[in-house]
């Protein structure tokens, strides 16, 4: 096992036993050294004092040159029994006398005691031998046998001691493996009893512990009481998100939301989607907050009187039906609603106003809510107050189609497939090409010409028209930059009532510099919502020189006192009244009566449809300025 994962009483002991083995190495060693030298020391005195009992003689013997004399001389020596070796060598190193002793051949782990004594002449110092002794470490052996004796019996007791060390250790440390083991399964909110063994630093443990598990305890039973609490808090805070999901905040009814799970789950056998009539008018001239509170007074009264109404956004609810109800019983049911309505006056804050609705139903619950949307919408398209979808009258189908032409419009208008042709305009007294109108064109994906009335009108009920006018506009500009034509750009109400459009319009005009030779035709056929809106545009593009005409002047909305009020510079005779001019004694009477006003206030006249050289020759007759239609040119690209 590994130190760090091992118990407490293995670490403490093999931490002594290493400490106690790493003593007994070192004073072991330390004693070893101080032995053998002070032993090794002794043995070479006492081998230097026998060869001093010596010297003497053998001084004299070799100064004498007695050398038969040296075996007598050192016999006091070589008789003693650790004398091993004794020999005498003269000056020049030659050997005079050897002694071996046969019977002391010592075996040593250590090389036998040597000490060599050099001769000299007595009267003039200078060496004349030497003798040296080999004594026996035979005293050294064994003195150094009986200290390893002693040490093996040092290091035996130890280690039995050792091991009373650690039964005596484990034997402390039990009651911590048993806390321990008790321990190990400890779950918060357990109750544990542990035992005391009369230890002052096992009490302090226990005592610890059985604090800990106390306020463990307390600590959960307040997250317990905590999570109850929370628990109930986010029980709140989820049904109030639910119902700010599935509520309207305004009238506090169900919302789409709550009406498309109610469809999913096939609860609906009917729906109608009730829109209020020009509820944006009323906005506009009572303010939102009125219209905010009228609102909150319909989504009441509706739900009041069928008792399931959902608010779908801005002007709109939805009522649903689950009963088996055929569309004669319905349209009895919501024409009653409709006379109930009318006669049903709101007020708010002294203001009394009645209301009216238009209504689409669908009856089924397959794709009940599109379809009732789409029945709205031909409701509305064709002034029915009340209008059932009807699958055969492929009203889905358009819708269909539509939504796959808008599809192909944004993609032409991002890949540059939005371009522009141009139709001369003539000037009736010369003759001559004096003005172009840009005309929007389509090139399909095969390279075909779209014609405008192909698309246009679907991008009109899309966001996407306001992109073709800017292309338009840059397109005619930029060309017109380099000719010195006067051109004219087709405007309808909605693209002046752009804030936007209206900041891309100027400033292209200006970056252009176009601003002398460009028209705005103000497409006055499709009626004019906010004039105070068109006289503020009229003042800024005639600040930069631009003019101003009124395109299909003579049908729909047209309205002479308007005319003044803009101040325009042309009047586009509608092509209605153009093409039968020849035949036609009303509609001769009235472009008569246009040209006329034109002159009185100063406007000029265009022609619109100009067919053939009859037409031509009546405008012309009448006084008409200019003339635009396939007669005098037809719409072609310019370079």
């Amino acid at each position: 096992m590994h130190l760090s994962s091992s118990r407490l009483s293995y670490k403490i002991v093999g931490s002594l036993i290493l400490i106690f083995a790493l003593l007994i190495v070192t004073v072991g060693g330390v004693v070893k050294m101080v032995f053998e030298n002070t032993t090794l020391a002794s043995e070479k005195q006492k081998a230097d004092l026998l060869l001093q009992t010596i010297e003497k003689p053998l001084q004299i013997a070799l100064y004498l040159k007695l050398y038969d004399q040296i075996s007598k001389k050192v016999s006091p020596v070589i008789s003693l029994s650790d004398v091993s070796e004794l020999s005498v060598d003269d000056s020049d190193s030659k050997r005079l006398y050897l002694y071996r002793n046969p019977q002391k051949e010592v075996q040593s782990e250590h090389t036998a005691v040597r000490v060599t004594h050099a001769i000299k002449d007595p009267t003039s110092g200078q060496l004349i031998g030497s003798i040296t002794l080999g004594y026996s470490d035979r005293a050294y052996n064994e003195t150094r046998q009986s200290m390893q004796k002693i040490l093996y019996s040092v290091i035996i007791s130890i280690t039995l001691l050792f091991f009373a060390a650690v039964w005596w250790v484990r034997h402390l440390l039990s009651p911590l493996t048993k806390i321990a083991q008790k321990v190990r399964y400890y779950k918060p909110g357990d109750r544990m009893a542990f035992e005391e063994d009369g230890s002052v630093e096992i009490e302090q443990i226990v005592n610890a512990f059985n604090a800990m598990q106390e306020t463990t305890y307390s600590y959960l039973e307040q997250m317990q009481e905590m999570n109850a609490s929370l628990e109930i808090a986010v029980s709140e805070k989820t049904r109030q998100l639910e119902d700010q999901y599935y509520l309207d905040r305004l009238t506090g009814l169900p919302n789409r939301y709550r009406l498309q799970e109610k469809l999913i789950r096939g609860e609906v056998t009917a729906l109608a989607i009730v829109n209020v009539d020009d509820f944006k008018e009323v906005n506009d001239f009572f303010g939102i907050a009125i219209g905010d509170e009228i609102l909150v007074q319909i989504g009441s009264w509706l739900n009041e009187l069928s008792g399931s109404c959902y608010r779908l956004g801005s002007d709109e609810f939805a009522l649903t039906f689950s009963n088996t109800l055929t569309q004669v019983d319905l349209e009895h049911r919501l024409g009653t609603l409709v006379k109930l309505l009318d006669e049903k006056t709101f007020k708010v804050k002294g203001e009394s106003l009645t209301i009216g609705v238009t209504i689409g139903v669908a009856i089924g619950n397959e794709k009940v809510l599109t379809r009732a949307d789409i029945a709205l919408h031909y409701a509305k398209e064709n002034k029915k107050q009340i209008w059932f979808y009807n699958q055969d009258e492929g009203v889905e189908e358009q819708y269909r189609s539509n939504l796959t032409m808008a599809s192909i419009i944004r993609k032409a208008l991002f890949e540059d497939r939005i371009i522009c042709y141009y139709q001369p305009i003539i000037d009736i007294k010369t003759g001559a090409t004096v003005k172009y109108e840009t005309l929007a064109r389509m090139i399909d994906e095969a390279g075909k010409i779209v014609p405008p009335i192909d698309f246009l009108p679907i991008a009109k009920k899309t966001k996407i028209y306001p992109q073709i006018t800017l292309e338009v506009i840059y397109q005619a500009c930029t060309l017109f930059a380099k000719r010195e034509e006067e051109f004219s750009i087709n405007l309808s109400d909605s693209d002046i009532r752009n804030p936007h459009t209206v900041t891309e319009i100027i400033k292209t005009v200006i970056e252009t510099g176009t601003g002398s030779r460009v028209v705005f035709e103000i497409l006055e056929s499709e009626g004019i919502e906010s004039y105070d809106e068109v006289v503020e545009f009229i003042g800024k593009v005639k600040a930069l020189g631009a003019k101003i005409a009124i395109d299909d002047f003579g049908t729909g909305y047209s309205n002479f006192e308007n005319i003044l009020k803009l101040s325009v510079d042309y009047i586009k005779i509608d092509g209605s009244l153009i093409r039968g001019i020849a035949t036609n004694q009303r509609h001769h009477i009235i472009v008569e009566t246009i040209v006329d006003f034109a002159q009185k206030i100063g406007a000029k006249t265009i022609a619109e449809f100009v067919t053939d050289k009859d037409v031509y020759a009546v405008i012309k007759e009448l006084g008409v300025d200019y003339s635009q239609g396939y007669f005098t040119g037809k719409p072609i690209p310019l370079s």
